[in-house]
């Protein structure tokens, strides 16, 4: 009997507590324990037929567009065991069985997804006993045994306010797929072939965002304006200031037609300049890099989301990053002493001169006594050289690990360099003192020399000594080409706090770029647009709740609410009942316009049913997600038993033409096409 039973989230991390304290068994702080590791999520919810009584079976079964709304009191929530972890499950009960107390170690982040899987599979396999959670920065081995020295009592299940958050997020999800039976229904019936139509809570904003942009850019006008304007023998302009979204101001200033504002420069006589003011002023680092604008910068090089993704979890499960779905923008005051520590061989990396890092105390703005992770960085683990971190990932990975270490190294070290200083001369027109100019002079660049995404400031001229007046024209700027940078800003413009964190919205991203997605292109400048799919998935859903960047803020605050202890989880889940009723308005509403959109032709509509029967089928959950497989292999027919033991992960043994074929389910592929299928042991 041990008194801690110890569970990770997945191997890796099993490993890393391993080396932290010891051994796979062992003490710690005067306790026995026994490490266990999960492989992620252990189970998941049964298909949506399975999860009511069984006379609405064939009801919540049917997509047929008749049977919607679901209703959410119908669900009993069932979890089933994924097919694959199932002997991983019974492990862990075994190792229960001989433990006083389970301590839950799996991933710390503010989605309280870690949380989540570890309170199913504690669930499931029927634990009673105590239950505390340590919360670990990273898995580094100071870490880890930190946080097993400061364990909190999380016995009382419905009062642990991660679980809560992460559980109510996933029944949303779950209960939001009738959406996408709506969306992908009606599209259908207007005779329309299209694969599924996804709607869910940040990919219906992000494919909105997109339409959205690429429709102001097809429909784009230019309108010229001209405007009386002095300029210098330096070629300062000097304007009036006026507010931009002061249109009546605006049209004072600005003519439509060149000649009137050719006549009203003729009312003015060029002028001396003078010097308003001058004034040396300072500009701190900003904040470090988030996933999702290292995504965004990264693109720019040609990788995708997806990479970037599984890229820097291998390196964070090697310590050799920081963790990354943090939603931190900051670092504790240990990690930036950790980063002064290593700040020569973190420049000899990165190809920053070490000179430059000379601002060694902690900024106020950028470094706190708390944070839960930390902002994104480089991890405890700092290696001999780049070729070190290439060698820490795949092959095909390596050149992304560099650049995401290089990167990394910049970012943080930019907060040790001195701010950015310049002067700053203000002048204007001395006989019309409204027409007034801004010069700025780099004094010293400080930390854009270790960081900075623009160019750098450039010496300019002063002010000249007389300025004449002259005709500028203008013109309503054209929207500019969609990109990830792009849209992660205006994810993080709504409301105060944005859309999710830059993890979740790079996870998003990934999803929705990746091969299988078919709903956004991404190429390798970083620019996105829309497929023909997504093009049907933004406008069946155009203008409704499941697509408004405010009503999913709406939801990611109730999210935060239950957590906090602030709102009950079931009132955050009746959430999706209204965004469901509205879609139900709304959808059929948008069926007109994307019927003048997308016309129906040959190409697109649906083909008449051949007189060849359809092969039988078998509904399983796989890999997470509900699909189908053959009931017939060959010539082989599958026997009922046969059925349920391929849905539960199982191998089976049949005789098949003089032979024993033995095999399991598994994604299989023909032609470039994948599929679910039976795979005999034979098949490599």
């Amino acid at each position: 009997m041990v008194d801690y039973m110890i569970l990770t989230e997945k191997r890796s991390a099993f490993d890393n507590f391993k080396v932290a304290l010891g051994g796979e068994t062992g003490t710690v702080n005067g306790h026995s324990y026994q490490l266990v590791h999960a492989q992620g999520h252990l189970l998941q919810y049964a298909a949506p037929e399975e999860q009511v009584s069984s006379d609405l079976h064939d009801r919540y079964k049917s997509w047929d567009l008749q049977y919607l709304p679901w209703r959410i009191t119908d669900f009993n929530w069932k979890l089933v065991p994924i097919p694959q972890s199932i002997k991983v499950l019974q492990r862990i009960k075994k190792v229960s069985r001989d433990a006083q107390n389970v301590v839950i170690a799996t991933d710390n982040d503010a989605s309280g997804e870690g949380e989540l899987l570890a309170w199913e599979i504690l669930n499931a396999i029927g634990w009673r006993g105590p239950v505390y959670r340590e919360y670990h920065d990273d898995e580094s081995p100071a870490a880890i045994t930190a946080a097993m020295r400061d364990l909190k009592d999380i016995s009382v299940q419905d009062e642990d306010g991660d679980y809560l958050k992460a559980r109510t997020r996933s029944q949303w999800d779950f209960a939001s797929m009738q959406l996408t039976r709506l969306a992908t229904g009606l599209v259908r019936q207007a005779g329309y072939d299209v694969k599924v139509l996804p709607q869910g809570r940040l990919k219906s904003v992000i494919i909105g965002m997109i339409y959205q942009r690429e429709q102001a850019i097809k429909h784009y006008v230019r309108k010229p304006y001209y405007e009386v304007k002095f300029r210098d023998e330096y070629d300062h302009l000097y304007a009036r200031e006026v507010k931009k979204d002061d249109e009546e101001a605006l049209q004072k200033v600005r003519h439509l037609h060149k000649n009137n504002a050719t006549l009203e420069a003729q009312q003015y006589q060029a002028s001396e300049v003078e010097e308003i003011s001058r004034v040396t002023k300072h500009q701190a680092p900003n904040t470090l890099l988030d996933l999702s604008k290292l995504d965004a910068i990264l693109a720019k090089q040609g990788y995708s989301s997806s990479l970037i993704k599984k890229t820097y979890q291998t390196l964070y499960e090697q310590n050799y990053v920081s963790y990354p779905r943090t939603d931190d923008k900051v670092i504790t005051t240990a990690q930036f002493d950790e980063l002064v520590a290593n700040r020569k061989a973190l420049a000899r990396l990165a190809g920053i001169d070490e000179s430059l890092l000379t601002h060694l105390d902690a900024r106020p703005k950028l470094v706190k006594d708390s944070a839960t992770h930390g902002a994104n960085r480089p991890g405890s683990r700092v290696p001999a050289s780049l070729e070190e971190i290439g060698q820490a990932v795949s092959a095909s990975q390596a050149d992304c690990a560099k650049d995401i270490y290089r990167l990394l190294a910049k970012s943080a070290l930019a907060i040790l360099g001195a701010d950015y200083e310049y002067l700053e001369i203000k002048g204007r027109v001395s006989n019309y003192p409204e027409f007034v100019t801004k010069v700025n002079q780099p004094i010293n660049l400080g930390y854009k020399l270790i960081y900075h995404t623009r160019e750098l400031p450039k010496q300019t001229d002063g002010l000249g000594q007389q300025a004449k007046p002259v005709v500028t024209e203008g013109a309503n700027p054209k929207p500019a080409q969609p990109t990830k940078l792009w849209l992660f800003k205006k994810l993080a413009s709504v409301g105060k706090y944005g859309i999710g964190t830059g993890a979740t919205q790079q996870s998003t991203m990934a999803d929705l770029t990746n091969k299988q997605g078919h709903y956004l292109i991404n190429d390798k400048r970083g620019k996105l647009s829309l497929t023909a799919t997504g093009n049907f998935v933004a406008l069946i859903s155009l203008h409704s709740y499941i697509a408004s960047p405010k009503i999913t803020m709406q939801l990611f605050d109730g999210m935060d609410q239950i957590r906090a202890g602030k709102m009950s989880p079931e009132k955050v889940l009746n959430t999706i009942n209204k965004v469901m009723d509205n879609a139900l308005t709304q959808f059929p509403a948008n069926l007109q316009k994307l019927q003048q959109e997308i016309p129906l032709t040959d190409k697109n509509k649906i083909k008449q049913a051949t007189s060849r029967q359809p092969r039988e089928k078998v509904s399983v959950i796989f890999d997470g997600k509900q699909q189908q497989f053959n009931r017939k292999w060959g010539q082989h027919y599958f026997t009922d038993t046969e059925v349920e033991s391929l849905k539960a992960g199982e191998t089976i043994s049949f005789k098949y033409k003089g032979r024993t074929i033995s095999g399991t389910l598994a994604i299989l592929n023909y032609k470039g096409r994948k599929f679910l299928g039976f795979k005999p042991d034979f098949e490599n």
